[in-house]
């Protein structure tokens, strides 16, 4: 670790980059943002840590799926249960993934029944930039918004044009096949098509159990769009999102995962000097089948399905404050679901509201929210935000607010395991950052602690030294409860900086995640993590290096089962010609690393890819 810090100290001096980490940084400051507060506004202008991850930045990574970008963020750590397909896990300061809310262009897909998302069959090509709000954000979203908000944005910007394909063969007979056009019907609409397919036998996940099988994936996914604008004041978008996905598993025995996910969604905005509105509808479905591969018949299915509806409305009293607010409407039903709950649907209405001031050196923002749920009750939670422009290259930021997890249908009510007395977690937020400029580089510090009470957990109750091989009557029996209480509290340090021809992007982390019941840490979350990113530009050639360090964590909640610390270095490159063709290779876990981010799972050992795009 002292040799970052050493680094990012003396490389400023050496020199600049074709595009410095300060052009670029000024660059994403002006990006139109819309996560923080779910309507438009520009980067520099949100107080809470946000980091935009853009198309390019993607296409130029060695990341292989989304889960992979988010692990190259600041602030975020990822487990998995294998590699690319397998069961994922994503947490944003130390949050779980069912403690964070994450969303397809502002459309909820966290499930109704496990929580979380499955984020890592999503196609790649989809994505047009992500937007990662970290901390509480529960006074404008609601429910799970605990560790903060992952939005993925499909919509290019409008007037954008691009047509492409793109192919590319790798490693474990991996193959993938892209289709992109995008550009405007008339001057008025503005069109987005993808099509994505992607396939791999995958690798052995459990070389240990001696049984010498892969366990691959398949994917195949459709996004379409339309936007248009009526006239100078009214906008309208629709939007179909699909992916349909199959992968292989172990449990006790090779299983298979179909998985569907299907998003629509509509909107109407206005805008004018003093209003503004959308009007949103939406529907999701998520829907999973698992039985083991060899006889995959009648199996398992859990499936959400959720109707949204939601108003927003701001309104500038003057150039000074601006006041926000909306109305929501939501109902999930898992109705789909192979087995019968005894509750199969709730609704959820929620109203809030905010004010922004912004007075010369001054940002303030407050914002309030009330939920009240069928089935777990109602909420208050409320935020309040400030930021001060100390000097040009200098600002503070400080946050405070407070959110909630909310118990899941499987929580509450899964067949013979149910707990419908379960409460709703409930967390306080605070956090201070400064983002600094020094000598043409670029740094953000951020403290934070969050305090989360009646933590959920599934305990094993019964035939808990079983294993999942025999019928499920010898299956161990877990239930769920309000078992502890939570302190998570760490220290964010990202810095941007250039030397001679290449960028450099140094993160270090330092979390604590304690069980404050056990003084114990919470399972699968690393104390210390490094990360760098170096970009190498020689002409039309871009060559990125992505390292990763993560220090020793715990399987189990008595800190008995240790996972241990990792090194994993990525290299990728792109050369593009003047003609739109473009060659990418990447080379992932340069060293071949063996490691672990879950129990018993190994990650994947070096793979290479290669591949072409061309855009006509």
């Amino acid at each position: 670790m002292k040799k970052f810090i050493l680094l990012a100290a003396v490389a400023p001096a050496f020199g600049y980059a074709q595009e410095t980490p300060q052009e670029a940084a000024q660059e994403q400051q002006a990006t139109m943002v819309v996560t923080a507060n779910r309507m438009e506004q520009t980067a520099a202008s949100v107080i809470a840590p946000l980091t935009v991850v853009t198309r390019s930045e993607i296409e130029s990574s060695g990341a292989q799926d989304i889960v992979d970008v988010l692990s190259q963020q600041v602030g975020i750590s990822v487990s998995r249960n294998g590699g690319k397909g397998h069961s994922e896990s994503v947490f944003i300061r130390g949050s779980g993934s069912s403690q964070s809310l994450y969303l397809i262009d502002g459309v909820r897909i966290n499930t109704a029944t496990l929580g979380g998302a499955q984020l890592g069959l999503l196609p790649l090509e989809f994505v047009e930039r992500i937007e990662i709000l970290r901390g509480a954000r529960a006074s404008v979203y609601g429910a799970d918004a605990v560790g903060g908000v992952i939005n993925i944005i499909t919509r290019p910007e409008f007037g954008s044009e691009f047509h492409g394909l793109k192919a590319s063969l790798g490693s474990q007979e991996t193959g993938k096949v892209a289709a992109r056009a995008s550009g405007q019907i008339d001057e008025d609409t503005q069109y987005n098509i993808v099509f994505s397919r992607d396939r791999s036998n995958g690798y052995d996940i459990r070389p240990q159990d001696d049984l010498d099988e892969s366990y691959g994936y398949e994917t195949f996914g459709g996004l379409l769009s339309l936007d248009h604008r009526f006239n100078q004041d009214w906008r309208g978008r629709v939007f179909f999102l699909h992916n349909d996905s199959e992968s292989e598993f172990i449990q006790g025995v090779k299983t298979l995962n179909k998985h569907k996910q299907t998003v629509y969604g509509a909107s109407v905005n206005y805008a004018s000097n003093q209003w503004t509105s959308e009007l949103g509808l939406s529907y999701h479905k998520d829907q999973s089948d698992t039985a083991p591969l060899e006889n995959y018949t009648n199996p398992d299915r859990y499936t959400t399905e959720r109707n949204s509806a939601d108003l927003l409305l701001g309104y500038k009293l003057n150039s000074n404050w601006l006041l926000q607010g909306g109305l929501d409407y939501q109902n999930d039903d898992i109705s789909g679901s192979k087995s019968v709950y005894k509750q199969e649907s709730r609704d959820n209405k929620a109203a809030h509201i905010g004010a922004r001031a912004d007075y010369l050196v001054h940002i303030l923002e407050a914002s309030v929210r009330y939920d009240d749920n069928e089935h777990y009750g109602d909420h208050t939670t409320y935020n309040l935000g400030w930021a001060w422009q100390l000097q040009s290259d200098l600002r503070f930021n400080a946050l405070h607010g407070t959110a909630f997890r909310a118990p899941t249908f499987n929580d509450l009510y899964y067949p013979g395991l149910e707990n419908p007395s379960i409460k709703a977690e409930t967390s306080t937020n605070t956090e201070f950052g400064f983002a600094l400029d020094l000598l043409r580089s670029q740094w953000q510090f951020n403290v934070f602690r969050n305090d989360v009470e009646n933590l959920i957990a599934w305990g094993c109750v019964a035939r808990c030294d079983n294993d999942y091989s025999g019928p499920p009557e010898t299956h161990p029996l877990w239930t769920p409860d309000n078992v502890s209480d939570a302190r998570i509290q760490g220290i964010e340090i990202q810095g941007d900086f250039s030397t001679a021809w290449v960028n450099h992007r140094v993160i270090v982390e330092y979390l604590d995640p304690k069980d404050r019941s056990t003084n114990k840490n919470l399972i699968r979350r690393s104390e210390e993590q490094v990360k760098y990113k170096a970009d190498v530009y020689w002409s039309d050639l871009q060559v990125v290096v992505d390292f990763l360090w993560s220090g020793e964590s715990y399987e189990d909640a008595a800190n008995t089962k240790t996972l241990g610390s990792y090194s994993v270095w990525d290299l990728s490159a792109n050369y593009q010609f003047q003609n739109g063709l473009r060659l990418d290779a990447k080379l992932r876990n340069l060293f071949d690393q063996t490691y672990s981010t879950a129990q018993n799972y190994q990650a994947p050992g070096r793979t290479v890819e290669v591949g072409a795009s061309y855009k006509f």
